[in-house]
This record gives C-alpha cells, structure tokens and sequence, in this order.
C-alpha cells in the first residue's frame, strides 16, 4: 500500500531497526537512501517506484508492478542480511 500510495518518484523499502531488532516498511521520495529515515534502519529489500521501473511493461498501474514484483524478491538474501544485522 505504501508503495502506490507514494506520490512522484522513490522507493518503498522493507528494512531492519538494529536498535529495536524489528522489521519496518518505509518510503523515500527521489533516491534517498533508507538510512535518511534513521541512522539504525538497514534496507533488506527495496523497490523502485519511479516510473522507469515499471512503465514499458504496466503502463501507469504501479499497483500492478507492485502486486508482481513479489514474486521476483531475494528473500534469501533479505534473510541473510536480517541475520547478520539482528542476531
């Protein structure tokens, strides 16, 4: 939800607090980073909402691109990394 919701250009991310030891889900306008929404947030995924991404295939229906992408996520990857930052 966030992801569509976000207006213009960015990122949704799926990240880890270290200091807290909990996932979170945030959203970056342009191309910052996830760091710019805490100093102790780690991005274990990260999609592109900018149009770029998603328009050759989608057209203007980011909702789509969004329901899809999941499908092609590194979770084991997202794992390891939520691993080696919270053991």
């Amino acid at each position: 939800d966030e992801g569509a919701a976000l207006q213009g250009s960015g990122w949704v991310w799926l990240g880890v607090d270290k200091e807290l030891k909990r996932l979170v889900i945030e959203t970056t306008s342009n191309q910052d980073p996830l760091v710019t929404k805490g100093p102790n947030l780690v991005p274990l995924l990260g999609i592109d909402v900018w149009e770029h991404a998603y328009y050759l295939q989608y057209k203007n229906v980011r909702p789509d691109y969004l329901k899809n992408i999941w499908k092609v996520m590194n979770w084991k990857y997202a794992a390891e990394v939520y691993e080696k930052e919270c053991p």
